[in-house]
């Protein structure tokens, strides 16, 4: 058995053409499709915190809201459970958009909407690029958003 001293071993690698582990080397890249993934990983958790933060200021809006609030913890869940963490990076876990909540309870509940209403565009737009399941994902968690959109009309009455 032949055995090299840790001082053999750089000039071995050296004149056997070898390069060894690339451990200083960059991360790879991720795939577009897992930045999407994890963008709508950020935007369920924002649209969490809005909704949280929307409760604590009008908490009679408790009953209608935490249900949907409670599915957007749902989807976050599953849209968690498809991420592979690539190396180098972590898995989204900070909300990056903290708007200001209404300073009514009508204005609160229009803000929610509106924010329903642009997460459904946004994961329709996300269909395009993904995998079958993941799409399958998107359009499904469009859809629970599109209810929460009408959930919301009809508390605000339009």
């Amino acid at each position: 058995m032949l055995a090299a001293s840790p001082t053999t071993l750089p000039l071995f690698l050296a004149l056997s053409a070898c390069r060894g582990p690339a451990v200083l080397s960059a991360p790879p890249a991720v795939s577009p499709q897992t930045q999407t993934l994890l963008h709508a990983v950020t935007a369920e958790l924002n649209l969490i915190w809005v909704y949280s933060k929307v409760i604590a200021a009008y908490s009679g809006l408790t009953p209608v809201l935490a249900p949907l609030r409670a599915e957007h913890e749902a989807h976050l869940g599953q849209l968690r459970a498809r991420v592979t963490e690539p190396p180098g990076q972590r898995l989204p876990g900070t909300v990056t958009a903290r708007p200001e909540v209404g300073a009514t309870q009508a204005a609160a509940l229009v803000q929610l909407r509106a924010a329903e209403q642009a997460a459904v565009k946004t994961q329709m737009s996300r269909l395009a690029g993904a995998s079958p399941s993941l799409a399958q994902l998107y359009a499904s968690i469009a859809a629970s958003e599109s209810t929460h959109v009408s959930v919301l009309n009809a508390r605000i009455g339009g």
